[in-house]
């Protein structure tokens, strides 16, 4: 090649790799124009059908609400269709369930830090799960799930607890992005379990085996050291409901005998644990546990179907919620 040729050259080929980063930078702002487009679509269908999703709920509320409802799943039938209604009804209180499958302490606490952002609830209630004490499966690993924010709409309050919250700032570019708003316009259904949806008006028939798996499953090994992490947990749990000026209520929601029969030593250890928090902080216990012991109640070992979850709601859970009233 000639020293002319390469002169020659030279501006030809400086041309053709401008045109291309010009055509590359057309196609990503249109790709870039239509992704926003979906994700404002997202966004709405998220404000329109999120209903169960507990960040979607703290997003709504009032400046000023009444009663919150943190747990796992044990908790969740408390909002259920119908249920959450009666229960307003029967207390003559305003309550919202925040409570999500397998959440342990550490979402309960970040569901609360995030409401608390938003709102001073007159009375916080938790579900006191033996097992949500003794693994990170139903702690740090919980708050790792994307289903928890694909129905989270934007919001000031949820972006600072995400970030406040160390389990969950893996997520918060998940969050931020969108992306699993725009998946799931795919899948346009109001957001509610599978649970609620199709489990909750079925009736348990007893099965040794099935039950001894359950507990299995809900009572792995825990590591030496771990039961004092969450404990600690749900004591700054208490502390920050105290500072927002809110009643602070641990619960034990009803199980069967043939469920609590076989809870192992490690749930008789926590339950002395969150005792000895609850007498120092001077926090009210509401142990349920024995009560509606037939499995007529329950749509599976251990969580209360229809039938059970209309009775507590109307019938016990009410009467505590009426006690603390005003």
């Amino acid at each position: 090649m000639t020293l002319q040729t390469a002169i020659d050259e030279g501006p030809t080929t400086d041309a053709t790799a401008g045109g291309f980063l010009a055509r590359a930078a057309l196609f990503f702002a249109i790709g870039l124009g239509l992704y926003l487009l979906l994700l404002v679509v997202a966004e709405g269908r998220v404000r329109a059908t999120g209903e169960r999703n507990p960040l979607f709920q703290i997003a709504a509320l009032p400046a000023d609400s009444d009663v919150l409802i943190l747990g796992a799943s044990h908790a969740m039938p408390l909002g259920f269709e119908g249920i959450g209604e009666t229960l307003d009804q029967a207390s003559g209180r305003q309550v919202t369930t925040l409570a999500i499958e397998g959440g342990g302490v550490v979402p309960a606490a970040f569901l609360l830090d995030a409401a608390l952002r938003q709102t001073r609830p007159q009375t916080v209630i938790y579900v006191v799960d033996s097992f949500a004490f003794l693994s990170p499966q139903w702690n740090e690993d919980r708050l790792a799930d994307q289903g928890l924010f694909a129905r989270a709409p934007y919001d000031r309050e949820i972006f600072e607890a995400v970030l406040a919250e160390p389990a969950a700032r893996g997520m918060l570019p998940w969050y931020v992005s969108g992306f699993d708003k725009v998946n799931r316009l795919l899948f346009p259904e109001p957001d509610r379990s599978e649970a609620e949806l199709t489990k909750f008006d079925r009736t348990y028939r007893e099965n040794a085996r099935i039950d001894d798996q359950r507990i299995a499953y809900l009572f792995p090994d825990a590591p030496e050291g771990l039961t004092a992490t969450y404990l600690a947990r749900l004591d700054r749990m208490a502390a920050s409901a105290a500072a927002a000026g809110a009643d602070f209520i641990l619960l034990m929601m009803p199980a069967p005998p043939r469920y609590r029969d076989r809870l192992p030593e490690a749930h008789d250890t926590v339950r002395v644990e969150v005792a000895e928090i609850a007498e120092r902080r001077g926090i009210r216990i509401v142990d349920h546990s024995t009560l509606l012991p037939g499995d007529e109640n329950y749509y599976d070992t251990d969580h209360l179907n229809r039938t059970g979850a209309t009775a507590y709601v109307a019938g016990p859970l009410a009467e505590v919620l009426r006690e603390g009233a005003g």
